[in-house]
């Protein structure tokens, strides 16, 4: 892809308006003082003190915050969160990055907003706590997001489906009801990123990382896998695979995307999400397959130097991304 190129999808992701259903979670940074312990009077135990704490979008949340990040027109959620404190700070925090929150469906009971609080010590993330691992979602939520979602869908033009907890939105008859979507509205783009339910995935883009394609079939080889799924499915197919780049087919070429080579600490959190916002944002603005994987690279390469954070990657940033590998890659060759 050249700069020209990559600019020019850049500017036409701001005309798109892109849909996420899946599972909206908050992300909890706790940053511990140890440096005074108190002993707590009731119980004798050491007692831990929270010098700061922060919160983010999280699954769902942070392909919505990376769909914000790279000016998408609108961004529409769908999602399921409690009647408790961390669901109304999911819902300032979807608005404070001006998101259209219609299709953020409140379940009275039997449901916790999902959180994963990682507390910190010098920098170190100890025992994550999540919150809503034992959700259970009804049939009437299940109905009501669907019904919001599918009457809603005429305004967007690429809906990422997300699938993060096992107990979640995207149950097996959400997503049943999601294959029907797509169905009923061949126009749209529709791209999943499942964790746990890939397999029930049809009629749609699939975006996976390399353990998740080679689920049926460890000892495979994923430049087959990748050609078998796009078969299988008659949809484009993105494979992740680290720090070995990108696979990605579109039915008769399989593309073989390098990644951006990168020097110094990663974290790798958030970077799948950060990807399939890049490539559903990229093919909705008319990239070619091998283009919107080009875009979902160098997209993660900013998040992944973002530390302890749950980062995003706006234009600006994927095209110093860009420049950089590009006269790295341009001064390799002259020698």
């Amino acid at each position: 892809m050249t700069e020209r190129r990559l600019r020019e999808i850049l500017e036409r992701i701001t005309t798109v308006s892109v849909g996420i259903v899946g599972d909206f979670c908050v992300d909890a940074y706790w940053e511990l003082d140890t440096s005074n312990p108190e002993i707590s009077v009731e119980t004798r135990k050491i007692t831990r003190a929270v010098a700061r704490q922060r919160y983010s979008l999280g699954g769902a949340g942070n392909i919505a915050n990376n769909a914000v990040a790279l000016s998408a027109a609108s961004v529409h959620t769908f999602g399921v969160i409690g009647n408790d404190l961390f669901g109304g700070e999911m819902l300032r925090l979807l608005a404070s990055r001006s998101m259209i929150t219609d299709g953020m469906i409140i379940q009275q009971e039997n449901f916790d907003t999902p959180v994963y609080a990682k507390p910190h010590i010098n920098n170190e993330e100890q025992e994550r706590i999540d919150f809503g691992r034992f959700n259970s979602l009804s049939s009437n939520t299940t109905r009501t997001l669907a019904e919001t979602l599918r009457n809603a869908l005429h305004q967007m033009h690429v809906l990422i489906i997300n699938q993060q907890l096992l107990n979640g939105v995207c149950s097996e008859h959400m997503i049943q009801m999601l294959n029907d979507v797509a169905l009923e509205f061949p126009d749209k783009i529709l791209i999943a990123d499942s964790r746990h339910r890939a397999h029930l995935i049809h009629n749609m883009i699939r975006k996976l990382n390399a353990s998740e394609a080679l689920a049926e079939n460890p000892a495979g080889w994923l430049h087959a896998r990748v050609s078998e799924i796009a078969a299988a499915t008659r949809h484009p197919v993105f494979i992740t695979r680290g720090d070995k780049g990108m696979l990605a087919c579109d039915g008769s070429s399989v593309y073989d995307i390098p990644a951006v080579h990168l020097s110094g600490e990663i974290d790798p959190v958030g970077a799948g999400d950060t990807t399939v916002a890049a490539i559903a944002c990229s093919l909705a603005s008319g990239a070619s397959v091998q283009e919107a994987a080009e875009m979902g690279n160098l997209a993660a390469a900013v998040t992944v130097q973002k530390l302890r954070q749950t980062g995003t990657a706006s234009s600006q940033e994927v095209i110093g991304v860009f420049l950089r590998h590009t006269f790295k890659q341009s001064r390799k060759a002259r020698f």
